[in-house]
């Protein structure tokens, strides 16, 4: 009779050992599934958006394409030679589509930090058609493209070559705001 009460505890043991660690299998998977739909949970967060300012030249990409090569024909043209002249990574940004506006966005502390950025990318003949800030948690600068958008992801990189402070090129992520590159300054911009 010890005997079969020792062998019920064993089995009721297992039985139990057993559920756990099915437990534990099922909590391991829906972690697992959540890491993959939310990659550092970075992108999944939610998105606010505040553009503080617009020029009205640069809400058309043809004339402000028109004005900025208008504005610097010179030092355009000399960046265009130097860099055609030096490495190869360069001469990509010198061919890439600079006219496809850019929206910089703050998603930082430090007050205007997107205005600033964006005065950098127009000096090296971007075209910026807005700032403004995001709250979100975005790891590190990140160029944002939108996939459909014929050449973003070209200039993206080739932004993301001429500017080495952003870190990253990426496909934008909804609710990111429209426009074909999206720069988001995060704490590593400099």
């Amino acid at each position: 009779m010890s005997h079969n009460a020792t062998g019920g505890r064993r089995r009721q043991l297992d039985r139990i050992a057993g559920a756990t660690l099915a437990l534990i299998g099922v909590a391991v998977l829906v972690v697992a599934l959540l890491a993959l739909r939310q990659p550092k949970g970075r992108e999944a967060a939610q998105t606010t958006v505040t553009v503080t300012s617009t020029t009205s030249a640069a809400s058309t990409p043809t004339s402000n394409s028109a004005a900025s090569s208008s504005s610097a024909p010179a030092s355009s043209s000399a960046s265009h030679a130097s860099s055609s002249a030096s490495a190869p990574a360069s001469s990509s940004a010198a061919t890439a589509d600079k006219s496809l506006p850019l929206l910089v966005l703050n998603n930082t502390n430090k007050s205007g930090l997107a205005e600033t950025a964006a005065n950098r990318f127009r000096a090296g003949g971007w075209t910026v058609s807005s700032t403004g800030n995001l709250d979100n948690d975005i790891a590190s600068t990140c160029a944002y493209y939108d996939p459909s958008v014929s050449g973003a992801q070209a200039a993206a990189t080739a932004l993301q070559q001429q500017f080495p402070s952003i870190k990253r090129v990426k496909p934008k992520f909804s609710p990111m705001p429209a426009g074909p590159i999206v720069v988001v300054l995060a704490t590593d911009y400099s």
